[in-house]
């Protein structure tokens, strides 16, 4: 069972006690079919089932000649309240399933989420070779200029309290939510932005260890999106909360909250279920935690 389906209110006791009659749904009556042809080994089929607002399963399968779909595997899925255009992204594959390599645009963090439409993703590179492109150009390149929609799953959370802003900070007004911390890119001049960039980095880094000599870590870091050796689309993240929500999922009766962040500028909308969130939630704190993301590419 995937583990993030608790993410979005199917925790294990729940899934397998009615896993019988969540496939019969999915395979039946789901909101979203898409079929794929490939070949001798039949049609591939992924099917789609909200089970509360914007949270979801979905079931991946074959379909034989009678239309009858037999799903081999399940996992959650969530639809973000906003769509993210990037300038390119790069396919990647990880034991055969595909992943999203893209570079935020307000900050330059780079990403990774598994992609979730499949089928999609196929289907377009067909398109690629129908019209004599190159798919292996467009995957070492990255293919520019498309919107993705991603969420975070989580299991395990936190909320804690706000960094302590110091004085200069305290002035920035409510008309400043549009401030982007500037991205530094090298240019012509690569030797002078590479000293320029080391010099900043020696300022911080000294600020920071002058501080933790009398601060906890966490009053001192505003916040991190940092990613986890076992898998590429796993993140240790720090963000502060800009909006709460809950949903319930109509099936289990669960409750799941869905934390709006800002990650030192990335902002991500993260899910979890609220058994697994230690503390109340609220605007202007901070959620601590780990997640996993995955998404869709529009095409």
């Amino acid at each position: 069972m995937d583990v993030f389906m608790r993410s979005v209110g199917f925790t294990r006791i729940k899934f397998f006690e009615k896993i019988n009659q969540i496939k019969k749904e999915l395979a039946e009556s789901p909101d979203k079919k898409i079929v794929l042809g490939y070949g001798s080994e039949g049609l591939f089929v992924e099917c789609y089932k909200l089970y509360g607002d914007g949270i979801g399963i979905l079931a991946r399968g074959v379909m034989n000649s009678d239309d009858v779909i037999t799903i081999e595997s399940c996992e959650a899925f969530a639809v973000s309240d906003t769509d993210i255009s990037v300038n390119k992204y790069v396919v990647e594959f990880a034991k055969n399933h595909p992943l999203i390599v893209f570079e935020d645009m307000g900050t330059g963090n780079e990403l990774v989420f598994s992609l979730q439409n499949r089928i999609d993703f196929i289907k377009d590179e067909q398109k690629f070779i129908n019209h004599g492109r190159s798919v292996t150009y467009s995957k070492k390149m990255g293919i520019v200029k498309r919107t993705v929609n991603y969420s975070a799953f989580s299991v395990y959370g936190s909320i804690i309290l706000p960094v302590h802003k110091q004085d200069e900070e305290a002035f920035i007004s409510d008309d400043d939510n549009n401030y982007q911390p500037n991205i530094i890119r090298l240019g012509d001049n690569e030797d002078e932005d590479l000293s320029v960039l080391q010099n900043y980095a020696e300022v911080i880094v000294q600020d920071i260890e002058e501080r933790l000599l009398e601060e906890d870590v966490l009053s001192v870091v505003e916040g991190f999106f940092l990613p986890m050796e076992e898998n590429e689309t796993d993140y240790s993240l720090l963000g502060e909360i800009e909006e709460v929500s809950n949903i319930v999922n109509k099936y289990t009766k669960e409750k799941i909250v869905k934390l709006s962040l800002n990650v030192t500028g990335t902002k991500v909308q993260l899910l979890i279920n609220r058994r697994d969130l230690i503390g109340h939630p609220i605007v202007g704190m901070r959620f601590m935690g780990t997640c996993r993301l995955r998404g869709c590419v529009i095409i």
